[in-house]
């Protein structure tokens, strides 16, 4: 695990969203950490007052990126590994059985706009709506005669073990074809993110407010599921059975691959980003083929499809439990962090040609986002309730 990889757990576990298996990764990580023996002092000074004055010292290498100007990037990375030392001696105290943040701070931050986290709805065929979130382990439903379970990591899973090759009373075989196909829909709320595998072993990440209807089993001769919002697949390979994903009237035809769909409404364009293998997306203008490393952007069902290179890094940097903005305008970024905080953007004043480029952990409170994008001296936020006012 890298010092990035390290600081994005940690920000999780702050925000309470770790899983048990990311805890223990975090606790061997830090056993063998150096600065384990270097616990912060009160002479130190007050922890937060010295983290916003290694931000203020590194404001002069934050810069917004303008297209009339050489482009000038803001790497908040570079303060989050500045940071480092101070958010494993918090993490070293959290080991000792000492409080992360100080007792007489709580109070403080409680109006603070916290991060989203692991929470869905799904809807079975017959209407019935099952909350989940990390704390509904084990069995959710074999209400349609599959079993649905979320494991240790949180991730919700269709299994089909025990059900293929024998009947409930261990004796008839069954078939695959003889189970029930019944649709299932998992559903994302604004501040929401989750997890699903699939049948066939196909992994699925959703993002803030978005949806997956699929099969509970894939019967017949393809894989067909429907997406809204933005979603990543692996996709198990199977040459005999075609996996398609459909959205906005358009559709993705594959075998076995990596790709995301970002889909939402409000956004002018659709894209598909194609990590690994090969996807096919058409509609009734035309289709086009990706390679890794490509993207395909899309209005509607009756638009022309354009491709071009991709960010990669940019593009699932959502999954991988962090913001990365490239070259982006403010209504952008705040439409994104509108999702996942569950928030409201108004503004005042001409915002018109600010861009911005860079990164940041999605398990900061937003005020921490937002402080950070003020330090380009180019915008700035009044942040009323879940109200937020940006200004020039």
């Amino acid at each position: 695990m890298n010092q990035d990889q390290y600081i994005l757990l940690y920000e999780k576990f702050l925000a309470g969203q770790c899983t048990e298996a990311e805890k223990e990764l975090l606790l061997k990580y830090i056993d063998g950490f150096e600065l384990k023996e270097h616990p912060w002092e009160d002479t130190m000074g007050d922890r937060e007052a010295i983290k916003h004055e290694i931000y203020d010292r590194l404001a002069t290498q934050v810069q917004p990126v303008k297209k009339s100007t050489s482009s000038k990037r803001l790497w908040w990375s570079a303060a989050a590994s500045v940071l480092l030392v101070l958010v494993s001696v918090v993490f070293y105290k959290y080991r000792q059985g000492q409080d992360v943040i100080p007792r007489q701070n709580i109070a403080a931050r409680v109006h603070i706009v916290k991060p989203g986290g692991n929470k869905a709805v799904l809807t079975l065929a017959d209407g019935t709506k099952i909350p989940l979130d990390n704390d509904k382990k084990g069995l959710v439903t074999d209400k349609d005669g599959v079993p649905v379970k979320q494991n240790t990591n949180g991730q919700l899973v269709y299994d089909l073990r025990g059900k293929k090759g024998k009947d409930n009373t261990g004796g008839k075989k069954i078939k695959e074809e003889e189970l029930a196909a019944v649709m299932n829909t998992i559903t994302t709320p604004i501040g929401g993110q989750y997890q699903v595998i699939l049948e066939d072993g196909t992994k699925v990440w959703l993002n803030a407010a978005s949806s997956l209807k699929f099969p509970t089993v894939f019967n017949g001769k393809e894989r067909n599921v429907e997406v809204t919002g933005e979603v990543y697949f692996e996709v198990a390979k199977n040459v005999a059975k075609p996996f398609n994903v459909t959205f906005n009237g358009n559709k993705i035809s594959v075998l076995g691959t990596h790709f995301n769909v970002n889909a939402y409404a409000e956004e002018a364009k659709s894209k598909v980003t194609l990590l690994e293998g090969s996807v096919k997306l058409s509609n009734t203008a035309g289709s086009a083929m990706l390679k890794p490393g490509m993207q395909a952007l899309v209005t509607d069902e009756h638009s022309a499809i354009t491709t071009r290179k991709a960010n990669l890094e940019a593009a699932v940097a959502w999954k991988n439990g962090y913001f990365l903005f490239e070259d982006e305008n403010i209504q952008s970024i705040m439409r994104k962090l509108a999702r996942w905080y569950n928030i409201e953007a108004v503004y005042t004043g001409n915002m018109k040609g600010k861009e911005f480029s860079g990164s940041v952990s999605k398990f900061e409170n937003v005020t921490e986002v937002l402080d950070m994008l003020e330090l380009t001296g180019s915008v700035h936020f009044n942040l009323e309730g879940r109200r937020i006012k940006v200004m020039p």
